[in-house]
Order: C-alpha cells, then structure tokens, then sequence
C-alpha cells in the first residue's frame, strides 16, 4: 500500500500555471468584505448578504458601515466582528517564484482559498 500522498494537482482554472492557495477560514472580520460579497452573520446563517458598499463609520472608527442589497437601512457591524464568508470574488495580480513574470487572474476566494504562490507555465 503506497502512503505517499498525492502530489498537489493546478488548480484547472489556472491555465496560465500553477497556483498554491490556503482554504479560508469558516470565520473572518467584516474589514475583509468587499463590494459584491456575499456572507451571513453568525447568528442568523440562512440569511444570505449581499454587500454593495462598505464604508468607515464617520464618529465611531472601529465600525463599518454595510450597504445590504434588499435592506433599505445599512448594518453596523465592527471591523473586527466575526461573518461567515459565502463569496468574495477577487482579481488578484501574482508574480512567479521563479521568474518573476506577473500575471491577473480572477479567484473565488470562499470556492479556490487565498492564492499564496505562483509560479507561470514556462517551468
């Protein structure tokens, strides 16, 4: 019986080369949502929220100030507040370990994880 594990396989969406993500966390701070994620707070995980704008409260720094798609008043929640991510799509710019060459891709973070290294189809 072969106890070797299986080498890491590319991600197929990533036909400009290999790239090594991290899984994101079940919980992150509601500082890490952006425009067009989706996520839900712990305490009511079946409704799903759609950010449209997140801005910093104007008296209370430590507090954010989200734009809900379907809600007619924004949420507070504090930067450091716990939310459960369902999506958070991103371009992100990597460069290649190796090479140095860079390159854009489009990553769902919640589905694909967090990209950590590249390295381009030329090696």
């Amino acid at each position: 019986m072969n106890s070797t594990p299986n080498p890491p396989l590319p991600n197929p969406r990533q036909a400009k080369g290999f790239m090594v993500t991290t899984a994101l966390p079940a919980a992150l701070p509601a500082s890490r949502l952006q425009e067009g994620d989706t996520f839900a707070l712990h305490e009511n995980p079946g409704e799903h929220l759609l950010v449209e704008q997140t801005k910093a409260h104007p008296h209370l720094p430590s507090q954010l100030i989200i734009t809900v798609s379907g809600k007619d008043t924004p949420i507070t929640l504090h930067a450091n507040e716990a939310i459960r991510p369902l999506r958070m799509p991103r371009t992100v710019h990597v460069t290649c370990q190796l090479c140095g060459r860079t390159t854009e891709t489009h990553l769902e973070l919640v589905a694909n994880g967090e990209p950590k290294t590249w390295v381009c189809n030329r090696h």
